[in-house]
């Protein structure tokens, strides 16, 4: 009888100092992976922000590159004299001897 009487002894912690230790290590483990879990939510967050800010910064490099080839086309076809005769004409109204320079006239903007 006293076998079983030691064996549901057994069962049970020595001291309740084991207990108290491995209750405060997991109240801490519990604290440690609430932090971390709020942690990662905030960078989900900052993460998810970023991304936008990036593509928007892409788009937006895009738009420019787009702008400079134009203005590089733009360069290369100002080293034609037939091409700045004719902006000079069409953008400053310029004409030559003998011709004559129409106006249409254009509908107001309601």
């Amino acid at each position: 009888m006293q076998a079983n009487s030691q064996g549901a002894k057994d069962t049970q912690p020595q001291n309740k100092g084991t207990f108290r230790r491995r209750r405060l290590v997991m109240l801490m483990l519990a604290c440690f992976m609430s932090w971390a879990g709020v942690t990662l939510w905030n960078q989900i967050g900052k993460i998810s922000e970023r991304k936008d800010k990036v593509a928007a910064l892409e788009q937006k490099e895009a738009e420019v590159t787009q702008i400079n080839e134009e203005t590089q086309r733009e360069i290369a076809r100002l080293n034609d004299p037939e091409y700045v005769s004719q902006k000079i004409r069409k953008d400053l109204h310029y004409i030559k001897k003998g011709e004559r320079l129409f106006f249409t006239p254009v509908a107001p903007k309601q």
